[in-house]
């Protein structure tokens, strides 16, 4: 039985609007351990932050990883990914190389310190629902009903935030408030999310089948799996990949998808792997994102992957009777 979170006793993050333009400080009524900013501009422009506790003294500037789930450079609007500063802040300054505009910084509540959910609750394979991450929603969906298509590719995300925290359902619920709210997805875009831990989240709401918000604005026929984290150079832990082994094979039977086909796949209108990362889908001028997810050092274990599970489960032995 997994553990449940009492959702009225969890913070939950809240935007504030900075002032459109180059340089700008926003003071929050509360403290905050995380954020995530939005802005809009004709192209790529270099954005660095930093926070404080109390408006007089400064952390040194940070460079906020962009989210290439999330920014969509055709529309010129881009976010970073959620980044986490160790420590209560009231006050956050960003600063730009250039005047842009609608900046929107999402801030995160501290994690609650309820703990991590424990990777032996996973023993049976289950997968940490909406209600028992802490949704506020629950199982439903806030703002939009689920649509559903045959799901004929697994597509595996990082989220391009931090690798070590101590509250992995917190920040599920970080990455739903941002999908939903700052980014306007109506949900959270992924279906499924799994931790360092090797813990499953549900993602989407809808269950088997739900459309997601994952694939560059081309997410009929698909199933996004996101690991929580940053993988452009770091692996991800074993006990992380044995999850995700896991779970693409539960999906692979259940949707009859061969894991080493490649197939056509018509939103995109391209020949794809059925197990890919984010980034195969990438077609300049053409898709709403263009991205490096689900980084490197993740994207070179997708071939070992999908060998993995293609092979034929080992023979069951036959039990052994005496007279």
């Amino acid at each position: 039985m997994l553990p449940l979170l009492l959702v009225s006793a969890i913070a939950l993050p809240w935007q504030l609007h900075a002032t459109p333009g180059a340089h700008s400080i926003v003071a929050a009524d509360r403290p905050f351990e995380a954020a995530g900013i939005s802005w809009t501009a004709a192209g790529d422009v270099p954005l660095r932050i930093r926070v404080s506790p109390d408006g007089i003294t400064w952390s040194n500037w940070i460079v906020p990883a962009i989210d290439g789930d999330l920014t969509d450079r055709s529309s010129g609007r881009f976010f970073s990914a959620i980044t986490h500063f160790g420590a209560e802040q009231r006050f956050l300054e960003t600063t730009f190389d250039c005047d842009v505009g609608a900046v929107t910084v999402t801030m995160f509540p501290p994690p609650s310190h309820r703990g991590r959910l424990a990777p032996e609750s996973q023993s049976t394979h289950d997968i940490v629902s909406r209600v028992a991450w802490g949704c506020p929603d629950g199982e439903a969906a806030p703002l939009w009903p689920p649509e559903y298509s045959t799901v004929t590719h697994l597509v595996v995300h990082h989220t391009a935030g931090s690798n070590d925290l101590s509250d992995w359902a917190a920040e599920v619920r970080n990455i739903w408030y941002y999908h939903t709210y700052t980014n306007g997805w109506g949900d959270i875009g992924y279906n499924y999310l799994i931790d360092p831990d090797g813990v499953i989240y549900e993602g989407r709401a809808g269950g088997d089948g739900a459309i997601g918000a994952h694939f560059s604005c081309r997410n009929t026929n698909t199933a996004g799996v996101a690991m929580l984290g940053t993988y452009s150079t770091i692996t991800p832990t074993p006990e992380a990949l044995a999850a995700l082994d896991r779970l693409l094979g539960d999906l692979c039977r259940r949707n009859g998808i061969d894991p080493m086909a490649i197939v056509f796949h018509p939103r995109s209108g391209l020949d794809l792997p059925t197990i890919l990362g984010h980034r195969d889908g990438n077609v300049p001028g053409a898709t709403c994102t263009i991205t490096e997810c689900p980084g490197d050092a993740l994207y070179s274990l997708l071939p070992s992957i999908r060998s993995l599970l293609a092979e034929p489960p080992p023979p069951r032995r036959r039990a052994v009777t005496f007279p």
